[in-house]
């Protein structure tokens, strides 16, 4: 977890270093004044605003220990949306009090608001709607599967249906350690989903989008092994990783990231494709491609070229931890893709 702590007097400071024991790999930034070239803090330079501004984009979580009022006017520039924001917390420099102040089911905001509470002994403070009537909002049964929402519209409505009595029905892969509220109901078809008000789908393939009153949850799970050719261009990257997912079934949105070659790495065409498709790019190193090449089809042409003798299906499979190939690889204008699945 990448979490930056902030506090602007010395009583924070020193409840600031108590918080950062329990979770060593945070960063605490204090004011100038305060810093004494500790290890794992940093002073404050420049402004507060411009300091959070700066690393608002890059944290799971950010906690302030000062007044409320305090950090609404600090982060208020940077708020996109619940599905980006990091979680935030507040608490007092006495710690008394812990309050989830932003992003508190998707970005994890209550259930770290709960953590520091436990680890502090302090009282935490939580009041979105679900929470406090102890249900589950759908983007935290999100968060708790890790899986990625699409439609935050539909989200809403589901959400305050469930708020106001309703209950959801769900269909598809929910692991053992998960346990439903009472107002998920699991069911074993499909089509029992159209009958409700409401429903969740768990899945990787599209649904159809006549059912406006189903919401798709796609679990974090594919992952894309790309081999190319020299120079190729972003446009037909796209477009043969678009034709793949299509031939398989499988939702862009259910994309975990692209794997390719280490000789691959500097390729122009392929970065552009990952940044513009919002897909991080996981380069495999030859040598642990040697390891397992010889369970894929190889080409003499391409080992001769780079010194292995496949890319995407290896790729494919290191990428995602050795799960299964759902697609073994298919060749676009110069691009190969394989699909692989992660086990959940």
């Amino acid at each position: 977890m990448r979490i930056a702590i902030f506090t602007v007097t010395q009583r924070g400071k020193a409840l600031a270093l108590t918080l950062q024991k329990h979770f060593p790999h945070s960063q605490v930034h204090v004011l100038p004044k305060f810093y004494e070239g500790e290890e794992g803090v940093l002073p404050i330079e420049g402004d507060l605003k411009t300091t959070v501004g700066g690393l608002f984009p890059s944290r799971d979580y950010l906690i302030f220990i000062m007044a409320t009022g305090i950090v609404v006017r600090t982060i208020a520039p940077y708020l996109q949306h619940k599905s980006q924001d990091p979680g935030v917390l507040v608490m007092d420099e006495g710690g008394e009090y812990v309050i989830s102040l932003l992003s508190g089911h998707i970005g994890g905001a209550n259930e770290m608001t709960l953590k520091v509470a436990d680890k502090l002994g302090a009282t935490p403070v939580i009041t979105t709607a679900s929470d406090v009537q102890g249900l589950m909002a759908v983007d935290t049964l999100a968060h708790k599967l890790k899986c990625k929402i699409n439609d935050w519209q539909l989200t809403k409505k589901i959400t305050a249906h469930i708020v106001n009595g309703g209950r959801v029905r769900i269909y598809g892969g929910i692991p053992a350690s998960i346990k439903l509220p009472t107002n998920y109901e699991a069911i074993e078809k499909f089509t029992e989903l159209i009958d409700g008000d409401y429903g969740i789908y768990i899945g990787n393939d599209p649904i159809d989008k006549n059912h406006n009153n189903i919401l798709q949850l796609y679990p974090q799970n594919i992952v894309l092994g790309i081999g190319c050719r020299k120079d190729i261009e972003a446009d037909t990257v796209i477009e043969a990783i678009k034709g793949a997912l299509e031939e398989a079934s499988i939702a862009l949105e259910s994309v975990k990231k692209i794997v390719t070659v280490d000789v691959k790495a500097q390729e122009k065409g392929l970065i552009e494709a990952s940044k513009i498709l919002g897909l991080p790019l996981e380069i495999i190193d030859r040598q642990k491609i040697l390891e397992v090449e010889k369970d894929f089809e190889i080409s003499s042409f391409v080992k001769n070229t780079i010194g292995v003798g496949s890319v995407s299906q290896p790729c494919a499979y290191l990428g995602c931890n050795r799960g299964r190939l759902l697609l073994e690889k298919k060749i676009t204008n110069g691009v190969t893709v394989s699909i692989a699945e992660e086990e959940r």
